[in-house]
């Protein structure tokens, strides 16, 4: 019962905040997917894969300039985002 409860509180709050953004939701949406999306897609499983299965020197490399390129492309489209989020009005 408690797990249905927390799941209605999820949806409720999730509900909530897109009335409360309106217009803004699909923005909220692109800097919510660049803040969380790109670690789970393209950091983590080059960071793990860096930390438990890398053996050579070039995969070593290669894991962490796919760290590298990712961390800095998140970052840029979170900054988009942020950027974009009061364009158009």
């Amino acid at each position: 019962m408690s797990k249905n409860v927390s799941r209605l509180f999820m949806v409720g709050a999730t509900v909530m905040i897109c009335v409360g953004l309106g217009e803004k939701a699909d923005k909220f949406v692109s800097i919510l997917g660049a803040v969380s999306c790109t670690p789970v897609a393209f950091i983590f499983p080059a960071a793990f894969h860096y930390k438990m299965c890398a053996k050579t020197m070039s995969q070593k490399i290669i894991d962490l300039s796919l760290v590298g390129i990712w961390t800095i492309l998140g970052v840029y489209c979170t900054i988009l985002g942020v950027n974009d989020w009061n364009k158009g009005e």
